[in-house]
C-alpha cells in the first residue's frame, strides 16, 4: 500500500477543479413504483431530476473552510452496514479491504464495521435504540424526516462547516440540495450521487448477434421485429426459451423503467410526470397492450415459462448454451460477464439494443434509467460519540483525494495518471488472482457500487470496456426518460403512513395480476373491471395525489 505522512489540506476550491473537468449534474424502475421507505416515493427506481440531463454542474462556491487530512486527533469511529459479497468475498468487511485500510490512512480515523446479514437485521438494530456513530443508510419506515425523528438519523444542519467539500457538491446542483434536505429542512447525510447521466443507464435488453448473423436477421426495434427473431431462434436454432428474463429485470427493466412500453403509448409502469403531472404507468390503460403482448410470447413458448423464478445465474446459461437468445441484463454482469465466459468460443457474441419502439426509427419514451441520487447515504446517528469528526472523516469523499480514492482507489496500486486521466491498472483490468472487475474494483474501490462520494463517469468508460459493452450503452441510453423523470421526492410525514399501507397493498395486486394476464390465467377481457376498477377501489388515485403534492413541494423548495 502507498505510504505518505504528510499532511494534505482537501478545500472545496481545489473539488472545483475535478468537477469542472469530470462532472455533469444530474443513481432503477421499481416494482409498481414502490420505494425502499415509505416517504421516498419515488425512491432508488424511479430516478430523479429530469430538468438536469447531462448539463455540466457549476462550480462550487469559493471561499469554503478547508480541513486538514489526517485529522490532528485520534478517533475511532463505529458503522453499521448490510454485508456486500462482493466485499466479503476477499476481505473480512469493508473496512480491511485495501480501499478501506487507506480511507483511514488517509483521514486518520479508525473505522471499526458493524456488519449486518440483510436489511431486517438493521431495522432491528434501529429498534434497539443502541446504534452506532454512522449507519450506511438505505431507508427507513416513515422516511428520513421520520429517522430524524425517532433519533436514527443525526441532522447535519449544525455541523456543515466541517463537511466544505459536501456542501460545495450540494451547492453546484440544485438537484443533488434538494434531494438531500427533507421537507422540514433537516439536511439528510453524506449521498451517494452518479455523477454523469451517462452513469445512469447501465441495463437493457441484450440479444445473441451470432444467431442474428446467421439468420441473416436485424437487431429488433419493435415488438413484431422482435417476434419474428424469437420465432427464428425458436425453429431455426432450436432455443427453448427464446426470451429468458429474470423476473427482476423483466418486472423492474422492462416494465418499471419502460424498456419495452414505448410501441404501446405506455412511458413506463412506474411513477413518471408529463409537465409536473403525475402519472403510474400500472394503472394506465396503456398497459393493457403491453400485457397482451407479452401473453402472446408466453403462449406461443417465446417468453421463458420459468421467468416468475429463473435467476439471472441460470438466464446467463440458457444464453450461453443456446436455450435463449434474448434477455434483459447489465452492462457488466450480463454482457461483460457472457463475453469473458464464453472467451473460449470465438463465434459467441452478444449486442446490446435500445427500448422497443412503435416504428423503426422512432426515440423510446423510456428506458433503465437510475436516480442520480438514489436514496443510498451514510449517516450520522445522534449517539455519535465525536460528531464533529465524524462530519469530517465523511467529507473526504467530496475532496479531490477522496473523490480518486473512492472511484480509483490507491494511486500506484489500482491505477495511474495517464495523460491526466485516472487509469486502472492491470490489477483491477486483468487481475493477477483471477477476479473478475467487480471483485478487484470491490477490494480498491467503492464506485462499482455506492458509498458517500461522487461516482466518476471513467470509472464506468472503464469497467465496460469491452466494444459490445460500449455499444450496448449507446443503444440503452437513447431515449427521452430524462423528460418523464421523477425526482426522489419524498411524501409528507403526516401521509407517509397512508402511502405505505396503500402502496404495499396495491403493488401486491399489480404483481399478482401481471403475472396472471401474462401466463393467461386471468382473461384481458377483465382489464378495464377487474384491474382498473378494482385499482380504483384500493386507492390507486389517492397514490398519485400523494405523489403529486411530494413533487409539488419538492419543485417549490
Amino acid at each position: 500500500m502507498r505510504k505518505c505522512n504528510k499532511k494534505r489540506k482537501m478545500t472545496a476550491g481545489i473539488l472545483a477543479a475535478v468537477m469542472a473537468l469530470t462532472l455533469c449534474a444530474c443513481g432503477s424502475g421499481g416494482d409498481s413504483g414502490s420505494s425502499s421507505s415509505a416517504a421516498t416515493a419515488s425512491g432508488s427506481a424511479e430516478g430523479s431530476g429530469s430538468q438536469q440531463g447531462s448539463q455540466q454542474a457549476d462550480a462550487p462556491a469559493e471561499g469554503a473552510a478547508g480541513i486538514t487530512y489526517p485529522l490532528d486527533e485520534k478517533v475511532h469511529l463505529t458503522m453499521a452496514m448490510v454485508e456486500n459479497a462482493a466485499v466479503t468475498a476477499n476481505a473480512t468487511d469493508l473496512a480491511h479491504t485495501p480501499f478501506g485500510e487507506e480511507w483511514q490512512r488517509a483521514t486518520g480515523v479508525e473505522l471499526e464495521i458493524m456488519q449486518l446479514a440483510d436489511v431486517d437485521a438493521l431495522n432491528l438494530l434501529y429498534a434497539s435504540g443502541e446504534l452506532p456513530d454512522l449507519i450506511y443508510y438505505s431507508g427507513y419506515t416513515g422516511g428520513e424526516q421520520k429517522a430524524i425523528k425517532d433519533q436514527i438519523i443525526q441532522p447535519l444542519n449544525d455541523y456543515m462547516e466541517y463537511a466544505p467539500d459536501l456542501q460545495a457538491v450540494m451547492d453546484s446542483n440544485e438537484l443533488y440540495k434538494k434531494s438531500n434536505i427533507t421537507m422540514d429542512g433537516d439536511i439528510i447525510g453524506f449521498p451517494f450521487i452518479r455523477g454523469d447521466d451517462y452513469l445512469r443507464t447501465s441495463a437493457g435488453l441484450i440479444i445473441r448477434q451470432d444467431w442474428l448473423d446467421e439468420l441473416n436477421m436485424e437487431v429488433p426495434q419493435t415488438p413484431d421485429e422482435l417476434y419474428e427473431v424469437l420465432k427464428a431462434f425458436k425453429e431455426q436454432k432450436g432455443a427453448t426459451a427464446p426470451f429468458s428474463a429474470a423476473n427482476f429485470w423483466l418486472r423492474d427493466v422492462g416494465i418499471g423503467q419502460g424498456a419495452i412500453t414505448s410501441p404501446f403509448g405506455l412511458v413506463k409502469g412506474g411513477f413518471y410526470q408529463i409537465d409536473g403531472k403525475v402519472h403510474w404507468g400500472y394503472a394506465e390503460k396503456e398497459y393493457k397492450d403491453l400485457l397482451a403482448f407479452l401473453n402472446k410470447l408466453y403462449t406461443e413458448g417465446l417468453l421463458d415459462p420459468n421467468f416468475q423464478s429463473v435467476d439471472d445465474n441460470t438466464v446467463r446459461a440458457n444464453v450461453m448454451n443456446g436455450d435463449s437468445g434474448v434477455t434483459f441484463g447489465a452492462v457488466g454482469g450480463y454482457i461483460g460477464n457472457m463475453i469473458q465466459t464464453m472467451e473460449g468460443d470465438p463465434t459467441f457474441d452478444l449486442t446490446g439494443f435500445g427500448p422497443l419502439v412503435a416504428n423503426r426509427g422512432d426515440r423510446s419514451m423510456s428506458t433503465q434509467y437510475d436516480a442520480a441520487l438514489k436514496g443510498i447515504y451514510v449517516v450520522v446517528t445522534p449517539q455519535c460519540k465525536n460528531i464533529e469528526a465524524a462530519v469530517k472523516f465523511l467529507n473526504y469523499g467530496y475532496t479531490e483525494e477522496g473523490h480518486n480514492l473512492f472511484n480509483f482507489g490507491i494511486e500506484g496500486v489500482s491505477y495511474t495518471m495517464e495523460n491526466g486521466v485516472p487509469t486502472y491498472t492491470e490489477l483491477i483490468m486483468h487481475n493477477p488472482e483471477g477476479w473478475t472487475k467487480q471483485l478487484a474494483l470491490a477490494q480498491y474501490t467503492m464506485a462499482w457500487n455506492d458509498g458517500p462520494f461522487v461516482q466518476d463517469k471513467r470509472y464506468s468508460e472503464q469497467y465496460a470496456d469491452l466494444p459490445q459493452q460500449q455499444a450496448a450503452l449507446k443503444s440503452w441510453t437513447t431515449s427521452d426518460a430524462a423528460m418523464y423523470d421523477m425526482p426522489p421526492v419524498r411524501v409528507a410525514e403526516e401521509n407517509a403512513s397512508e402511502y405505505s399501507k396503500l402502496t404495499a397493498d396495491i403493488n401486491i395486486f399489480i404483481s399478482e395480476m401481471t403475472v396472471k394476464y401474462i401466463t393467461g390465467l386471468e382473461s384481458l377481457d377483465t382489464f378495464e373491471t377487474k384491474y382498473l376498477g378494482t385499482l380504483q377501489s384500493m386507492g390507486v388515485d389517492r397514490v398519485i395525489e400523494l405523489q403529486q403534492g411530494a413533487l409539488d413541494d419538492f419543485n417549490a423548495r
